[in-house]
């Protein structure tokens, strides 16, 4: 997106220079990765791939624990199940089924507070909890309304896990919610729903040490700083343009070049960049992993396109946010503190990187079509395949390198934008196409959607939108009655009188 408007001019589709290879690799670039090959087999150890290596390097020490209070409750003529149980064989049961689990939790540590069935055990538990992230309450018979209600007090975020038959008290729940109470139940007879019941709470806890680099020529507004500081815990730092400039300068030119050759090697062709785009946009990838690593942070956003980067000797930072992205920090355009909290807040709640788009709307095919030219190449995860990719300039003014990536299809995703520290814009659809056209930004993917009218009529607080693959409904609606924060569904509900939206008649991010 410009800095100012979206009317930029249409361009013909790029075609390849007398300096390309028939089939769109620059020929300066390939021949540099001839030449670089030995210093590339030693500064990135010739991993498979790009993400790969910096996956292995890691951009920070290990993350804190989440600690999470695990409360059983148990009497031994409840009426449900039965008139009579064996609490502590039900409790043994559960727990060697827990134990199963947690593999699947390697983050998070327990606070054992047993069995809890009276006022004084009671009082006991909640001493143990008042520095945990969050209780997993386990009910293994009737009448835990009066525990339940008293562990409410603390004000943590508290998960009811309920078996079928194991008491009536999961039809207290909406009550308890609607009183402002921070509670959830989780009701299944599978124990592995153990992990997904417990994913706010990692998400809440990584937020809390969190720290978001803002670049740009001017601090952050700290009103809004302040605000996210004081509701998720996350810090936001200012860092400006000389910031950026000595990062970059401090970046070893035969890296630069290796890892240059490396985006060159997993690509399927180069169209637009020339051997020297590569490699400043390769050591501009490098500085900003320089920078997350060093201050020790989660996320990065950069003022892209207003500080005249390739004016002054660089590339665009777009390698670097891709890259970031799929490793499972963040890389975020055009300075945007609201989609990077809301990229953060997934990423770890479901472990999906987010693509922070500029979309635009199709009547004919019931279509909202995101893009942008930064798109993470695993936006399944870090984890997930690597989608394919081919390298191009930024479209807007033709300059430096970034990725065309072609995006999964044929899946749900969902789509998100916190506004202020309460109201999460929200809506879900299925990804039908990734069209490799050259109108508008590179990276594009086409979602169905229900009602784009709707959407349209009542869009609010900016262009950009954050899509993530997956339904991911359930996971934010818990996240956010947790967080008590507002869900609007765009699509489904009326925005218009929605307290918290801004509605500006231009165009901005």
């Amino acid at each position: 997106m410009s800095p100012h408007d979206h009317d930029s001019e249409f361009r013909a589709p790029c075609r390849p220079s007398a300096d390309h290879t028939s089939d769109g690799v620059n020929r300066r670039v390939f021949l540099g990765v001839l030449g670089g090959a030995a210093a590339g087999a030693a500064s990135l150890g010739m991993l498979a791939s790009l993400t790969e290596r910096a996956m292995a390097e890691n951009t920070s020490s290990a993350p804190a624990k989440v600690r999470v209070g695990k409360v059983y409750f148990g009497v031994a003529h409840p009426g449900w199940p039965m008139a009579a149980v064996d609490v502590k064989a039900e409790w043994n049961r559960v727990e060697k089924e827990l134990t199963r689990v947690q593999s699947n939790l390697p983050d998070i540590e327990f606070i054992d507070c047993g069995l809890v069935a009276n006022d004084a055990e009671l009082a006991q538990a909640k001493e143990k909890l008042r520095e945990a992230d969050g209780i997993l309450f386990l009910q293994l018979t009737m009448g835990a309304g009066a525990v339940l209600n008293g562990l409410l007090e603390l004000n943590i975020p508290t998960v009811l896990f309920a078996e079928p038959f194991c008491g009536h008290e999961w039809h207290t729940i909406a009550a308890l919610q609607r009183q402002g109470k921070r509670i959830d139940c989780w009701a299944s007879s599978k124990f592995d729903d153990i992990v997904p019941a417990v994913r706010p709470f990692r998400a809440m806890r990584r937020l809390k040490d969190a720290k978001v680099l803002y670049v740009s020529q001017n601090p952050a507004d700290p009103v809004y700083a302040k605000r996210i500081k004081d509701k998720f815990g996350t810090e936001i730092k200012s860092l400006g343009l000389e910031d950026l400039e000595a990062a970059y300068k401090a970046i070893d030119e035969k890296a630069a070049q290796a890892d240059a050759d490396q985006w060159v090697r997993g690509a399927e062709k180069v169209v637009e960049p020339n051997g020297d785009d590569m490699f400043k946009a390769a050591r501009m990838a490098l500085a900003l992993e320089q920078m997350v690593k060093a201050e020790r942070a989660a996320a990065i956003t950069i003022n892209c396109l207003g500080m005249g980067l390739p004016d002054r000797g660089m590339g665009y930072p777009c390698l670097g946010f891709a890259r970031l992205n799929s490793m499972g920090s963040g890389g975020i355009c055009e300075a945007d503190l609201k989609s990077t909290i809301t990229h953060l807040i997934f990423n770890y709640l479901v472990d999906r990187p987010g693509f922070v788009t500029d979309p635009c709307f199709d009547y004919s095919n019931g279509t909202i079509i995101h893009a942008h030219c930064v798109a993470a190449l695993k936006m399944l995860g870090p984890n997930g395949p690597t989608h394919p990719y081919i390298l191009r300039s930024h479209l807007e003014d033709n300059k430096s390198a970034v990725l065309q990536v072609k995006l999964p299809v044929g899946q749900k995703v969902s789509m998100a934008r916190l506004i202020g520290d309460d109201l999460m814009l929200f809506s879900t659809g299925d990804a039908i196409d990734s069209p490799l056209v050259d109108r508008g930004c590179r990276s594009k993917l086409a979602v169905r959607v229900e009602n784009p009218a709707k959407y349209l009529e009542s869009w609010a607080c900016g262009l950009h939108r954050v899509v993530f693959y997956g339904d991911h409904t359930r996971d934010i609606e818990r996240y956010c009655r947790f967080m008590q924060i507002r869900l609007a569904r765009e699509g489904v509900d009326d925005l218009r009188s929605v307290p918290g939206l801004t509605w500006a008649p231009h165009v901005h991010a």
